[in-house]
């Protein structure tokens, strides 16, 4: 059993779709057919999880042989409405007009990532290297294939998140809206010392390349000050320093569970997923949780102070990290 299987299997995901509707802050990085659409892309954009991530890593390289060694065609054909897409692969990328797809000076190729829309019409590249990630926008309708056969990128991640480091050693964590899984993308080093969970990751990199693939959206991302990163996702800025530094998750064991939090900077935005009441008051929030109910708070700053019954047992997490309110 590979590493990523048994975290799909003993560790709760916590699905979030949170919006923000407050200010953002300043501080920024230092650096900163089978036949038909539906069957190619498959059912659901979650497919993902579901298949369980250690598939991904086989379907980097699929299809029959391309036009030369060792690199691969992909092609987007659209059905009205316009559909947004992004990818990022292994290697070299460059445009195409293989299946009579058309060259758009609107499709964007970033380094080894492509953004582009298509609407009633095909677009089409070549690359070499595997498909790392595919993301499009969920309520139009494509065809995507990998050297003519359907590219399942249903069961791909969405996104490439990469951090470059410049020195000196500089610790991250970030979390994501699903699981984020290492990748060797843009030729980073997979390390044992960077710890991915079903919740976040905690990680370091000096002059060196971490990344990731991950499904969804990032919804935080803290780094040492002093360091130099910079941070991007399928090619563009990730913007980090305008993103919340932590996203706290609250997760009931079974008990009503009613807790109290407070951070040193300000709390972005909350959602409570089992429906409990909650009340977020400057840079405290409180609220409760029961059954296998979770609540998440993303905020800037620390983790200052934590509190609930001492015969409850919540599980709570900052980003990446476990915490306790003894440790608080």
């Amino acid at each position: 059993m590979t590493i990523t299987q048994n975290l799909l299997q003993n560790s709760r995901v916590f699905p979030l779709e949170m919006k923000s509707t407050d200010s953002l802050h300043d501080a920024e990085s230092s650096r900163t057919n089978e036949q038909g659409p539906s069957r190619a892309v498959d059912v659901t954009r979650r497919r993902f999880l579901a298949a369980g991530a250690a598939g991904v890593a086989g379907l980097g390289a699929l299809g029959n042989a391309a036009a030369a060694p060792n690199e691969h065609t992909l092609v987007i054909e659209g059905f009205s409405p316009t559909t947004t897409y992004s990818f990022t692969v292994g290697g070299n990328l460059q445009k195409s007009t293989a299946g009579g797809a058309s060259i758009n000076r609107s499709d964007h190729i970033i380094g080894r990532s492509a953004h582009g829309a298509v609407s009633n019409g095909t677009d089409a590249y070549t690359f070499t290297g595997d498909l790392h990630s595919f993301d499009f926008d969920g309520s139009g309708e494509i065809n995507v294939t990998l050297d003519g056969e359907p590219a399942h990128v249903g069961r791909r991640s969405d996104h490439t998140l990469l951090i470059e480091g410049f020195g000196p050693n500089t610790p991250y964590s970030f979390a994501v809206s699903e699981v984020a899984i290492q990748s060797d993308a843009y030729g980073a080093s997979i390390n044992d010392s960077d710890r991915t969970s079903a919740y976040g990751v905690s990680g370091a990199v000096q002059a060196g390349t971490d990344a990731y693939t991950y499904v969804g959206d990032l919804e935080s991302f803290d780094f040492a000050r002093s360091g130099e990163l910079r941070v991007t996702i399928d090619g563009k800025p990730a913007h980090v320093g305008q993103r919340p530094d932590q996203l706290l998750r609250i997760g009931a064991s079974g008990e009503y569970t009613p807790y109290e939090f407070s951070v040193s900077g300000s709390i972005r935005r909350g959602r409570q997923l089992d429906g409990q009441q909650d009340d977020i008051d400057g840079n405290s929030a409180s609220g409760a949780v029961s059954g296998t109910g979770i609540d998440a708070y993303a905020y800037d700053g620390q983790l200052t102070a934590l509190s609930y019954p001492d015969d409850t047992s919540p599980e709570v997490r900052t980003n990446y990290e476990l915490v306790d309110k003894d440790s608080v």
